[in-house]
């Protein structure tokens, strides 16, 4: 067995089949290279689970400790400090952030076990494959050279040394404003603090819900991304540094959107949607400038 303790983290609203498969695929990384896991669920909801709900969990965790808990404060920065606290009072050397719409290879957590002791980094991060036909999704999906220093990761894939806790750094209440970003921000201020984070090629694959194979969520995810990208900003940096560089962001949004617009005959599709997303969020980014007074 390896020795090194993985506490895995997942955030959830409801007990779900999403996250019963996931737990699911816990339990077979766990066999296959017998791996010291605990697993903390935490649901972010005032309902708590029945014992025949409670049970189910336990008899897919076999042979692996697990611990329920609920914060009934409804929001996602919320879930994810009541984790950053329950995990501070835990014993373990890494953790693991997972979202339950994930799925995950059965080497998931031997490749960033192994490559956190390799390449001497504290965060570990990789790719987030959406499991939809729909070719927007790319502009989504982030993809960069193994080993790549990285300034933040995403939540739903994302390994750590337990050290990390120690910085006294919480998911913003502010920036997850339109459902996401917190995540972003987060790491980003580790980073500041001076936590190597790097790259890794092992992904995860996240479940698409009916609500997602829509234009009207593209359209509505990458308005809010520009929103979002205002209030992170708005943190991480000084108002006075903020007003000379945000002007530059917003002519960089503008920048990608024309170069993927004239490589459209290269890939009608792919770079259609990378152009729409980007002019999207350079709406978003101007409409947001409110936000920073």
């Amino acid at each position: 067995m390896y020795q090194d303790k993985i506490l895995v983290s997942i955030c959830s609203r409801k007990y779900n089949d999403n996250l019963i498969n996931l737990l699911k695929y816990i339990h077979i990384c766990h066999r296959y290279k017998k791996l010291n896991i605990e697993i903390l669920i935490v649901f972010n909801s005032f309902s708590v689970l029945d014992k025949s709900k409670k049970k189910k969990i336990g008899n897919i965790l076999s042979n692996i400790k697990f611990s329920i808990d609920y914060e009934n404060r409804i929001g996602i920065s919320f879930v994810r400090n009541k984790v950053l606290k329950l995990l501070k009072k835990k014993d373990f050397k890494y953790g693991c952030f997972l979202d339950d719409d994930c799925i995950i290879k059965k080497n998931f957590f031997v490749s960033h076990l192994s490559f956190i002791k390799k390449n001497k980094c504290d965060i570990v991060g990789g790719p987030q494959i959406y499991l939809s036909s729909k070719k927007y999704f790319d502009i989504f999906q982030r993809n960069f050279p193994q080993k790549r220093g990285m300034r933040w990761v995403s939540t739903n894939n994302v390994f750590f040394k337990k050290k990390i806790l120690e910085r006294k750094i919480n998911f913003s209440l502010n920036v997850s404003k339109y459902g996401f970003g917190e995540d972003q921000l987060f790491f980003n201020k580790l980073y500041n603090k001076g936590l190597k984070i790097k790259w890794n090629n092992n992904p995860i694959f996240e479940n698409v819900s009916n609500n997602m194979n829509n234009i009207k969520w593209f359209y509505n995810r990458n308005y809010n991304y520009g929103l979002t990208s205002v209030l992170i900003d708005k943190e991480l940096h000084k108002k006075s540094f903020l007003l000379i560089i945000y002007p530059l962001k917003i002519f960089l949004y503008l920048l990608r959107c024309l170069i993927y617009l004239i490589l459209i005959p290269l890939n009608i599709k792919k770079y259609y949607y990378l152009s729409l997303g980007y002019l999207i969020r350079f709406f978003g980014r101007i409409i947001g400038f409110k936000n920073l007074l």
